[in-house]
């Protein structure tokens, strides 16, 4: 067993063995989830006996999946159609109230997202990357999803125009990384063009 002084992170817990997870997620301060309303870490470590792990992740698994399947219920029955009515009465196009309102209430979670992830200094880095990876997963996975189940025509200057502007948006990041400092101006330009291509797709 590790020793006490170096299991102030929650990330050590898979240094310990099986049957000492769940106490090591119980005693440690950094593993506790005050914020959510389900302590996934204690479900996973302490749900069911170590030696049916696989089976604790097998229902975790479900569990995402009825979230992902609760998540497009209520996008179906209630944004998309709030979403049409409010750009009908302002007299906008399809294209430009997903680069928009669609755009805005698909990056709010992305927000939240990372700054939960840079609120631990363990996790900072994962802001980045869930960035990142929400925009290549909307723009791969997800326009491939759709066009798989019900094939719809593309507008193909829009799209071009936001892939586009998310590879400058991309460059851009990698250009404040690298020299490690941001304005206020920067920021919110890189946001705006990030959101617009996932709005669109």
């Amino acid at each position: 067993m590790m020793s006490e002084s170096s299991s102030d992170a929650c990330d050590l817990v898979m240094n310990y063995s099986a049957p000492e997870r769940c106490a090591f997620v119980k005693r440690t301060p950094d593993c506790s989830m005050a914020d959510g309303f389900i302590n996934y870490l204690k479900l996973a470590f302490c749900l069911l006996p170590p030696n049916l792990t696989p089976l604790t992740i097998t229902l975790c698994i479900i569990w995402l999946l009825v979230l992902f399947f609760i998540l497009g219920l209520a996008a179906s029955k209630f944004f998309c159609p709030n979403l049409s009515a409010i750009s009908s009465t302002l007299h906008l196009s399809h294209n430009v109230a997903g680069v928009t309102f669609l755009a805005l209430g698909n990056g709010a979670p992305d927000i939240f997202s990372a700054i939960a992830a840079i609120s631990r200094p363990h996790t900072a880095g994962l802001a980045v990357g869930a960035l990142f990876g929400a925009g290549i997963f909307v723009t791969t996975v997800v326009a491939g999803s759709v066009s798989l189940v019900k094939p719809f025509p593309v507008a193909s200057r829009p799209f071009l125009r936001d892939v586009v502007f998310y590879m400058i948006a991309v460059f851009w990041t990698f250009l404040i990384l690298y020299r490690g400092s941001t304005t206020l101006g920067e920021t919110l330009g890189k946001h705006q063009h990030t959101n617009g291509l996932k709005g669109s797709v």
